[in-house]
């Protein structure tokens, strides 16, 4: 990899200029093992954003408590409190946790549901940016089977401005529109073949390149790889904590 093909970039001076760079329509593909850094620039990027729908496939994990911080408040069902609708009416934010807390098995269709509801409206609105958390949840068929539902705003949404921000472990646990129809994707260091060879096939880079490329990142720091080909690759370090 040439050394003018790379750009560092601290985690404040990425926030900024993903402000602009990351257009309505375009769409998020992260990709890295558990405990690097996905759910880190998730809460970067969201709030980002005026009208979000966070999904939530695991039904009250932790992980996206993380985003409460940030205004984030959960809507167990679709379509959104009256409150919600007058704020987005006024122009102000409107930033959410998606999904009904699921305690026993017989509630997941109801889980499942409230995705479908949100997502469909999300299309049709228009504006969304919609988060999926752990994508293989919601696209796997012996979980949520939502895969139709997702592809759709995928593939389909673009002009509607509606943007789609996804976090997998591995692109072939999940959706190939994925990967495939992501303007941006992130991805951090990991030893799994299968993920540097898709990904040396998505962005169009020798498999040893890529494989360099990503050996070769700190831990938590990540590589964000742009879909126009002059762009450079970026490598964006993990904030100070």
């Amino acid at each position: 990899m040439l050394q003018a093909d790379v750009e560092a970039m601290r985690w404040k001076d990425f926030q900024e200029w993903f402000r602009t760079a990351w257009k309505p329509g375009e769409h998020v593909a992260m990709v890295g093992p558990t405990g690097m850094g996905k759910t880190t620039l998730a809460c970067g990027i969201l709030p980002l954003r005026k009208y979000v729908l966070a999904f939530d496939p695991k039904s009250g994990d932790s992980t996206l408590a993380s985003l409460r911080r940030y205004g984030f408040e959960r809507c167990s069902s679709w379509p959104p409190p009256r409150d919600v609708r007058k704020r987005i009416a006024d122009g102000q934010p409107a930033r959410l946790i998606v999904g009904p807390v699921v305690e026993k098995k017989e509630h997941l269709p109801k889980q499942k549901q409230v995705f479908e509801a949100a997502l469909d409206g999300a299309f049709d609105e228009g504006g969304w940016t919609c988060y999926v958390d752990e994508l293989q949840l919601m696209a796997d068929r012996r979980m949520l089977g939502m895969t139709t539902s997702i592809e759709r705003i995928l593939i389909a949404a673009r002009d509607r401005g509606v943007s789609m921000v996804t976090s997998f472990q591995r692109p072939a646990n999940v959706p190939r529109a994925a990967s495939d129809q992501s303007t941006w994707l992130a991805v951090w260091a990991t030893r799994d073949v299968d993920v540097v060879n898709r990904l040396a096939e998505m962005v169009g880079r020798p498999k040893a390149e890529i494989r360099g490329a990503v050996g070769g990142l700190e831990k938590y720091s990540l590589l964000l790889f742009s879909r126009v080909p002059t762009d450079p690759i970026r490598v964006v370090r993990p904030p100070k904590t």
